[in-house]
């Protein structure tokens, strides 16, 4: 059986844990209204502490970079990529029996800084629905929002089907065992 911590915040991370088997199908939801509330708290304390003026100019931090839509594909593909490396190393670090180390909390946030570094100015870096859309509703900033949905739950998809198809354990694989 494939094990999770329970530890995730992000709901393209519990898809995937869920593909892997990690997650019952009854605690997916509200894993993802856990995160989504908690997205909406982070977002509300950040409006409370930052002056209205900066908050506003930031659009509340819910991603107001994408101005026109032919940004649309290379944000989107942006976004698949970066949270693809995330997912691929979340999955492999701390879920696959077979290459799980007690260093994926490390590894992991390596991997959100370079994704940051590398991604940041084409998309944001987002790779995580729930941090996207608690400043999108404290802001009520909806412009593009979908793109910040699509990208890490597409990578979820992807990144489940590849460990279940090549890259996961014996007990994760569904072929090829």
């Amino acid at each position: 059986s494939v094990l999770g911590s329970g530890g995730h915040f992000n709901p393209a991370v519990s898809l995937s844990v869920w593909l892997l088997g990690g997650l019952h199908i009854t605690m997916l939801i509200p894993y993802w209204l856990s995160q989504l509330c908690g997205g909406m708290i982070g977002a509300g304390l950040a409006k409370a502490v930052a002056p209205s003026e900066r908050f506003g100019n930031a659009s509340g931090g819910a991603f107001g970079g994408i101005t026109a839509d032919e940004q649309v594909p290379a944000v989107l593909l942006g976004e698949i990529v970066l949270s693809s490396f995330l997912l691929l190393v979340v999955c492999m670090g701390a879920i696959n029996g077979r290459s799980r180390t007690p260093l994926a909390p490390l590894c992991i946030g390596l991997t959100v800084t370079a994704d940051i570094l590398a991604g940041g100015g084409v998309s944001g870096a987002c790779m995580n629905p729930a941090r996207a859309f608690g400043p999108a509703l404290v802001a009520n900033y909806w412009d593009y929002h979908w793109v910040y949905w699509v990208g890490p739950m597409l990578s979820a998809l992807l990144v489940g089907g590849l460990l279940r198809f090549l890259l996961g354990d014996q007990a994760m694989r569904l072929f090829l065992k």
